[in-house]
């Protein structure tokens, strides 16, 4: 259908207030999952009063606004980072909306076509689930299953009901075709960073990688195809750099000094950044497939051919 650009802004906004709800409900996420508490009841209160937190108070980015980061009934502090998650959030989800819906290819009329609209809820989905484990790993350096293979779930079952939602060159053109791309994906991304997991820990003789690594990556490839989720992989270690330097520079100041040190000097979650670069691959993939990873796998898929005699396309 045919949208004007004024609705189409006022659309973005809803998108962005949408993100910062979903945000706000991830925010329980977070907290509540890694301890085996229902994300639904009991409603939200305040850790040191218990006083249930009221409706108006609850509104994202505003209701911490309105309230000066304070409880309302004792004055405890509320963390910054429940606004900044709703905020973060909101605007990943314009992003998706820039790139899903308003850069999308127009039909006659300029009309944005339907599975735009699809793709957009798709890659939301996705991104929602990716901030949830990104925060955990973060906190606990742990990544639930609650997540990762509820997410393995709806990517497999949404990529088979909806086959032409994920975008090129994984959109199928039947149920059956989109379901083995959702399960090809997830082999792929699982069994990559599952054999990397055994070599490295096998060479240093120590868990090298949570399996929660390897659910995620399977669930990324679940969504976005096992192309995508070759990439993630590879392009983590790329955000995860500055994260491993700051800790290698303070593990040698520890050493130097004679600090005991601890696991968590020796660890860094490996979770956030896979998952900052699946964001970042669903943010670019529009332009980054034809562009330049299109020709990179076309020629893996020559070698692979020639080496192996086998058909990776």
């Amino acid at each position: 259908m045919f949208i004007a650009w004024p609705i189409l802004i006022a659309l973005g906004f809803g998108v962005f207030v949408v993100g910062s709800v979903v945000g706000s409900f991830l925010n329980v996420c977070i907290y509540r999952i890694p301890w085996q508490k229902s994300v639904i009841w009991p409603g939200s209160r305040c850790p040191r009063c218990f006083e249930a937190i009221a409706p108006g108070d609850n509104v994202p980015i505003v209701g911490w606004l309105a309230l000066r980061g304070e409880c309302r009934s004792c004055g405890l502090p509320i963390s910054k980072r429940y606004p900044l998650i709703e905020a973060l959030v909101g605007l990943l989800f314009l992003g998706l909306y820039v790139v899903d819906v308003l850069c999308a290819d127009r039909g006659a009329w300029d009309q944005i076509p339907t599975t735009a609209m699809a793709t957009l809820g798709f890659h939301a989905l996705l991104m929602a689930l990716l901030v949830a484990a990104t925060f955990i790993d973060y906190d606990l350096y742990i990544i639930p299953d609650q997540v990762t293979v509820t997410g393995m779930i709806l990517g497999l079952a949404i990529g088979a009901a909806l086959p032409e939602v994920r975008p090129a060159p994984n959109s199928a053109s039947s149920h059956l075709a989109g379901l083995g791309v959702g399960i090809f994906g997830l082999l792929v991304g699982g069994g990559l960073t599952a054999g990397f997991r055994t070599f490295f820990s096998a060479l240093f003789r120590r868990e090298a990688m949570g399996f929660g690594d390897v659910t995620l990556m399977a669930m990324i490839g679940a969504f976005l195809g096992w192309q995508a989720a070759v990439m993630s992989f590879f392009f983590s270690a790329f955000f995860g750099l500055a994260h491993a330097l700051f800790k290698l520079t303070t593990y040698v100041q520890k050493r130097m000094r004679g600090v005991q040190l601890s696991s968590a000097d020796r660890e860094i979650p490996f979770g956030p950044y896979l998952s900052m670069a699946a964001a970042c691959l669903m943010l670019t993939w529009r332009w980054l497939w034809p562009g330049w990873a299109e020709g990179l796998f076309r020629s893996f898929h020559a070698i692979f051919w020639f080496l192996l005699g086998v058909d990776v396309g």
